[in-house]
C-alpha cells in the first residue's frame, strides 16, 4: 500500500471512529444506552482496522522498505492520535453523564 492510501485510510478510518464517538456522546445525552454500546463497539471496531493499517506502515518498515513521509501522513497520524485521545475523554463523559443520571433518579425518589 503506498503512502496516499495509507494516509486516506487512516483518516477515514479515524475520522468514522470519531463520528461515532461523538454520536455515542449525543446518545449518553438523551439515556439511549443501547445505542452507546453499539456505536463505541463501532467506534473500537473502526479505530482497530486504523490500527491495522499503521501497523501494516510500521512492518513494511522494519522490512526495511523505505518510508516516505508528508504532510499528508502527519495529518493522517494526527488525526488517528486526536480520536485516540477523544475516545479516552468521551468515555469518560459518558460515564459522567450515566452516573448524573442516576444521581438525579436516586434524588426524585
Amino acid at each position: 500500500m503506498d503512502i496516499e492510501k495509507i494516509s486516506f485510510s487512516l483518516i477515514s478510518l479515524a475520522g468514522d471512529s470519531f463520528s461515532k464517538l461523538i454520536e455515542a456522546l449525543q446518545a449518553a445525552k438523551e439515556s439511549n444506552t443501547e445505542l452507546v454500546d453499539q456505536l463505541l463497539k463501532e467506534a473500537d471496531d473502526l479505530m482497530i482496522e486504523a490500527h491495522k493499517v499503521q501497523t501494516e506502515m510500521l512492518i513494511q518498515e522494519t522490512r526495511g522498505e523505505q518510508a516516505s513521509f508528508s504532510v499528508l501522513l502527519v495529518h493522517a497520524q494526527d488525526t488517528l492520535m486526536n480520536t485516540i485521545l477523544a475516545s479516552t475523554l468521551i468515555r469518560e463523559m459518558i460515564e459522567m453523564h450515566q452516573e448524573m443520571k442516576a444521581l438525579k433518579k436516586e434524588e426524585e425518589k
